[in-house]
This record gives structure tokens, sequence and C-alpha cells, in this order.
């Protein structure tokens, strides 16, 4: 196989995995679906404090309307709070709930044990390789990997 018919069959794999990553996310969560669950996670670990969407926009690596629209669901369910910025009258800052912590708790062993099943028979040097690819296939597009607050 030549070097571009294996970027190609990459590339659809890698879109391939992604829906079933989201059906196979959807059967496990509860209540939410997986990308929302994801976004919440990506605001739990932000630097920032009760950051605007278009910072989450921007650390997530999506449209600040995909993001907003997505805030709003979960604000339905309670697991954010979506506040007028103190400091700018066109943004909207977004709070965590207890409840979106509470989720997280009494989830993650749920979800680690589901995700320790997906990776199982790959080898630490095969996710080692699997991480510096996907990091430089994210700097084509010019995100760098996450800089996540250390979580106790």
């Amino acid at each position: 196989m030549n070097r571009t018919i294996k970027e190609e069959y990459i590339f659809g794999m890698v879109l391939l995995l992604a829906n079933k990553l989201q059906i196979w996310g959807d059967n496990i969560l509860e209540d939410i679906t997986l990308k929302q669950w994801f976004l919440l996670m990506l605001i739990s670990k932000m630097i920032v404090e009760n950051p605007t969407i278009k910072e989450i926009a921007e650390f997530s690596g999506t449209s600040r309307q995909n993001t907003k629209k997505m805030l709003e669901q979960l604000a339905k369910k309670n697991y954010v709070k979506i506040n007028k910025s103190k400091t700018d009258e066109r943004a909207l800052n977004i709070v965590l709930t207890k409840k979106t912590f509470s989720y997280f708790t009494e989830n993650e062993k749920k979800a680690a044990d589901n995700v320790n099943l997906l990776f199982n028979d790959i080898t630490s040097d095969e996710l080692n390789v699997t991480e510096r690819t996907l990091e430089k296939l994210l700097k084509v597009f010019k995100i760098q990997p996450l800089e996540l607050k250390k979580v106790n």
C-alpha cells in the first residue's frame, strides 16, 4: 500500500472510529451524551474559572454556536449555569454545578472500566505512538495538546 492510500485509509478509519466511539459512549452514559460529557470534562479541567462560551469553544476546538447549543441543553438538565459576564456585557460565563461533579464521581469507575476494556489489547508502546501521532495531527490545525490543570 503506498503512502497516499495509507493516509486515506487512516483518515477514513479515524472518522469511522469517531462515529463508533460516539455510539459506544452514548450507550455507557446515562442522562447525557458522550459529547456533552466530554464538554463538561474539558470545562472542569480548564485553567480559567467560569469561562465564557467563546473560551470553551476555543478550548474544545468547536464553534461558538455548537458550544452554546450544547451548553443550553446541559443548563436545562442543571449541569451548568449560564450567567451574564460581569466584565463584558456580550459574554456569557459558564459555571459547572454540583450535579456535574456528582455525575463525574458517580460514573468515574464505570467510565474507567469501560475505557480500560476499550484499550485492553493495546500495548503501552502502541498507546505512546498513537498519542504522539494524534498530537502531530492536532498541530496541523494549530491545536496544542490540552493544557489541563492538575486534578487532585
